[in-house]
């Protein structure tokens, strides 16, 4: 049901624990797809060893063209698209995350932490995760899952044929940032439902934004994170103007200023 994707530059020392958690944890063999943004030759050659296929990009192009190399050489019915700090803690996380998708009918994204509502402004509400300090980013998951509006970027589990409806990932956008929040409303607008899955993670958090390479290519850009950030918030909250605030009630059910969303 599942392949994984992960986008990667350098940083070889997180990749290999991201992967070795996969391994460890699942309860069998899930195809892992690595998409390098432009490594150094070694870590290539690690990265040809611990994946099942490794995309080599000839530079850093950030996250989204990244994710769009990736998803395309899929043929399972979803793609997990992970940041390589995210570790999985949980063992045989895989059924858990496939009785989910199997048991939830037209699940378009799903995720290890997501927030239940998205204000005007674009930022999401109510964030809910098994992190292994959840409680300090929201709440906690109690349940098997939870109906959501939007999944945070550390792990987004999407519906393939979503992706070939779209046909590409966040086109309005570049790098980094806000793609996530915008996959999910896709997702909700086109009749798909949002879910978080309560599996157990330990999620190391702002590697990207701390790493050389996208700084330097941030540089590249004239631009900074913040400022990266900040845009991608406004052409959110452009394109999605007239659609927010939008929540989800426990029955999966979704409202925007309108009223009720129609689903699937």
């Amino acid at each position: 049901m599942l392949t994984i994707v992960i986008p990667v530059l350098n940083r070889i020392e997180l990749t290999r624990e991201c992967i070795r958690h996969i391994r460890e944890n699942s309860s069998k063999h899930i195809p892992i797809v690595i998409v390098d943004n432009g490594s150094s030759e070694d870590v290539r050659k690690e990265l040809i060893k611990i994946g099942d296929k490794l995309i080599a990009l000839n530079k850093n192009l950030g996250v989204i063209p990244a994710m769009n190399a990736g998803w395309k050489h899929c043929d399972t019915d979803y793609v997990m698209f992970m940041h390589n700090d995210l570790y999985i803690l949980e063992k045989y996380w895989d059924s858990r995350v496939e009785n989910v998708l199997g048991t939830v009918p037209n699940v378009g994204v799903a995720g290890f932490g997501g927030g239940d509502e998205v204000a005007k402004n674009g930022w999401r509400l109510n964030f809910s995760s098994n992190l292994i300090n959840a409680e300090a980013h929201g709440r906690r998951i109690r349940s098997n899952y939870i109906p959501s509006v939007v999944q945070d970027g550390m792990c987004l589990i999407v519906r393939k044929q979503l992706l070939e409806d779209m046909g590409t990932i966040a086109k309005e956008y570049s790098i980094h940032h806000f793609y996530d929040y915008d996959l999910c409303l896709e997702s909700i607008y086109r009749g798909y439902k949002v879910v978080t899955i309560g599996v157990s993670i330990n999620h190391l958090g702002w590697q990207t934004s701390k790493g050389q390479e996208y700084n330097s290519l941030l540089r590249e850009k004239r631009t900074s994170d913040s400022a990266l950030r900040e845009g991608n918030r406004k052409i959110y909250c452009r394109k999605w103007e007239n659609r927010l605030p939008i929540h989800v009630d426990s029955a999966f059910n979704y409202y925007n200023a309108r009223g009720p969303i129609q689903m699937k």
